[in-house]
């Protein structure tokens, strides 16, 4: 049973793990990035939108600059949680377990229990990484904060619009004119707007909105349609809405998180007065920085893996630890292929 704890037997497990299914990660940022190093690059283009030239046949043709690219390096900081495995841990009945004579060792309770930290310290890091999504979707940055670690990634995105009062989503406000006007801003920047992800307090005041609803009821004009249907994830489909510049499906993403600055207390994933505009065919990538970790004998390995798992021990008292690390970083590769509206009800967040 001990070759169960083995770092390499460990890493199989977890590739034959069923991964959560979370949507800004899995939707935005399912392209994986392994890097050798703790570093890694981040990539930026703006592509241009140029028309070809017209040229004198007598003169030839004309030259035309490429686009350039920023590159920006960052350390991603490390995700390692951990579980330990005890005496007690091992006596102790397994949920499911029979109260008494349950035929099952404390061998075997332990690799069942090694098994499903596994699982538990993955779906962990994964929660991590979605929050790391939605908040990169939402601020265009990462404030990173924990024990002994405090940093900001700023990726420079300027899209961000908080409406003023004369903008702010009520009851007889023109929802469907600003959304118009958002989607041609994009468009500018060679986007096709054709998703919007709404915060629980903006998705009320849409539903809410007197105009909107007059006019996915008008007969004459298709404007839309209102079908709301629970997704995986959180995930709720509230219907279709169709301007005359963009034509969008509307979310709304039910998902809470503890909240890092408050601790025992939960916070929405999208904030709920924040609308996110952007092309449902966006895709980024998520970055892992390389791992280190040492051996038994002390000696250093690095690990060129999205996940590493790790496992040590102490006589006095007896434990046994597992754990599993990851330096994951979001990259979005398009600054300018979204747009974010914060407080469209309220002016908050």
């Amino acid at each position: 049973m001990s070759d169960y704890y083995e770092p390499k037997v460990l890493r199989a497990a977890i590739r034959k793990a069923e991964r959560p299914k979370l949507f800004f990660k899995s939707r935005f940022f399912s392209n994986a990035v392994t890097f050798p190093t703790e570093t890694v690059s981040f990539e930026f283009q703006e592509a241009s939108r140029r028309l070809a030239p017209y040229v004198n046949p007598h003169l030839g043709a004309q030259a035309m600059s490429r686009d350039g690219y920023e590159v920006r390096d960052f350390r991603p900081p490390l995700v390692a949680p951990m579980r330990p495995i005890t005496n007690d841990t091992l006596v102790q009945k397994a949920l499911g377990e029979l109260p008494y004579n349950s035929g099952v060792t404390p061998e075997e309770r332990a690799a069942k229990i090694a098994a499903q930290d596994i699982i538990d310290l993955q779906d962990a890091i994964l929660r991590r990484e979605e929050f790391m999504c939605a908040r990169v979707k939402q601020d265009g940055k990462l404030i990173i904060k924990g024990d002994g670690v405090s940093a900001v990634v700023d990726y420079g995105f300027t899209n961000i619009i908080t409406p003023d009062a004369a903008d702010r989503w009520t009851s007889s406000y023109d929802i469907l004119g600003y959304l118009e006007a958002q989607a041609e801003e994009l468009q500018k920047n060679g986007v096709n707007p054709d998703m919007l992800i709404l915060g629980s307090s903006a998705a009320k005041a849409l539903r809410d909105n007197n105009k909107f609803i007059k006019l996915l009821d008008n007969r004459r004009v298709e404007l839309g349609e209102i079908r709301p249907s629970q997704l995986e994830d959180g995930v709720n489909y509230i219907g279709r809405l169709v301007t005359f510049g963009a034509a969008f499906d509307i979310y709304s993403y039910a998902e809470w998180v503890p909240d890092d600055m408050d601790e025992g207390k939960l916070k929405p994933i999208i904030d709920p007065e924040t609308v996110i505009m952007q092309s449902s065919r966006e895709r980024n990538s998520m970055l892992y920085g390389a791992v280190t970790l040492n051996d038994e004998s002390g000696e250093f390995h690095t690990y060129m893996e999205e996940f590493v798992p790790n496992t040590w021990f102490t006589r006095n008292p007896p434990q046994k630890f597992i754990s599993l690390s990851s330096r994951p970083l979001p990259m979005p590769h398009d600054l300018k292929s979204w747009v974010v509206l914060k407080g469209v009800v309220t002016g908050g967040v």
